[in-house]
């Protein structure tokens, strides 16, 4: 109970224990965020059409839960980020005579369930809770692989994204599929992983896209890796899971990313591997290397996205830098150019700071954001929305604040402007 009593001591000054409710609320909230568009895809395919207002809706009930968990023992460090943060981005609406509700939104998933884990707190808890969106992913995923007609019937992957005019309706070239476009890898190109095993379809379990399944994977391998040696046996739980997701799905981001967290994870870890915080900078420099020196065009490979996310990267002006311009442009899998144009790189930075100058509790900590900076690093390099999809980001942000260390406020380190805030 030691644990517990470290948790109350430093969340209540006032010796108040974590109410139970907030864990099953918590629960709730993180299991819904994780299942709702195979919901409302059921819903869509079985009982009446779901359109983009639908989802809208569901998210956010699902934030207003998590403002439910936060508002009864509301940090004032919090607060002041969330104000920082919405100041500035309502400040960009000016500048662009605009207001970009996606930009409110893409940041808002973050700091909510970074802020529900921080509350939380709790390792085992955060253990528990992702077991059981491993299981319950993986009974749908092989659901999908195995009885394919049966998973169509209930869920219409195609005909829902369509009704969110996300697709059009004549662009499936599978046909006779409802999966999603990337559902099934069109011939020529094929599977890379067990292709004379699995055929060409990519499993999307519940997130209706293998490009989440994915990510997940990645997620979930993060977390086994980051564990210590004595729980080797939750670590090869959670790598064997996500070995596995990545196979059914087909992700070669997932293959090539999660290789190179079992490399890290061989090499001797310090606290001061400071230099990760620059990956991002590092993977840009790649992109703009490869648009500079490599000459080609688009093409569905790794090299092909690669190459085009640079050659935008070379094109955007000093405005879509600052993301005074461009906000409203869609570059598809082009994640750098959509991040900086939407949110500006001195947010960007701001944020970027801010979560590498969280105290976390321990190495295991330390370790899941050094994994998780090379997640998301690449991940923006072939995907233009993906790091943002609260299916996956949900759950990534909590186990961020339940990893957190309890000695002071997460945002206390921030110099200056948090902190004066968080007093005034």
């Amino acid at each position: 109970m030691h644990y517990l009593s470290t948790i109350r001591n430093f969340i209540f000054p006032r010796q108040v224990d974590l109410p139970i409710p907030d864990k099953s609320l918590v629960f709730w909230i993180l299991m819904i965020a994780l299942v709702y568009q195979a919901v409302l895809c059921a819903i869509h395919t079985n009982v009446h059409p779901i359109s983009m207002a639908g989802v809208g809706l569901a998210e956010g009930v699902i934030y207003l839960a998590c403002l439910v968990v936060l508002i009864k023992h509301i940090r004032l460090e919090f607060v002041a980020v969330a104000t920082l943060v919405g100041a500035y981005l309502f400040l960009m609406a000016i500048f662009r005579n605009q207001l970009d509700p996606k930009g409110f939104r893409d940041v808002m998933i973050p700091l909510l369930f970074y802020g529900v884990g921080r509350q939380i707190g709790d390792l085992k808890y955060a253990d528990r809770l992702l077991k059981m969106m491993v299981v319950v992913v993986l009974f749908f995923a092989f659901f999908e692989l195995l009885f394919l007609d049966s998973f169509s019937r209930v869920f219409n992957i195609f005909s829902y994204y369509v009704s969110q005019g996300s697709l059009t309706a004549g662009s499936n070239w599978a046909k006779g599929s409802v999966l999603g476009l990337n559902g099934m890898r069109p011939e020529g190109i094929g599977r890379t992983i067990l292709p004379s095993l699995l055929g060409n379809h990519r499993v999307s379990s519940i997130f209706l896209e293998p490009v989440s399944l994915g990510n997940f994977a990645v997620i979930v391998g993060a977390w086994g890796l980051s564990k210590r040696r004595d729980e080797i046996k939750e670590m090869l739980f959670f790598l064997i899971a996500a070995v596995t997701m990545i196979a059914l799905s087909d992700s070669r981001y997932g293959m090539i990313t999660v290789a190179a967290l079992v490399l890290m994870r061989c090499i001797p870890f310090s606290k001061k591997n400071i230099w990760m915080i620059v990956l991002p900078l590092l993977s840009v420099g790649m992109l703009l290397g490869i648009a500079l020196f490599f000459d080609g065009s688009y093409s569905d490979s790794v090299i092909g996205r690669l190459y085009v996310s640079g050659k935008m990267l070379l094109n955007l002006n000093l405005g879509m830098i600052f993301g005074v311009d461009g906000f409203d442009i869609s570059f598809g899998d082009m994640g750098y150019p959509s991040l900086l144009t939407r949110l500006g790189l001195v947010l960007c930075l701001f944020l970027w700071v801010a979560f590498w100058m969280l105290k976390m509790e321990d190495e295991r900590g330390d370790r899941f954001r050094a994994y998780i900076t090379l997640y998301m690093s690449l991940i923006l390099c072939v995907s233009g929305t993906s790091l943002f999809a609260l299916k996956t980001a949900g759950i990534l942000w909590f186990l961020v604040g339940c990893l957190v260390g309890r000695q002071k406020g997460a945002f206390s380190a921030l110099p200056g402007i948090a902190s004066k805030l968080s007093r005034a």
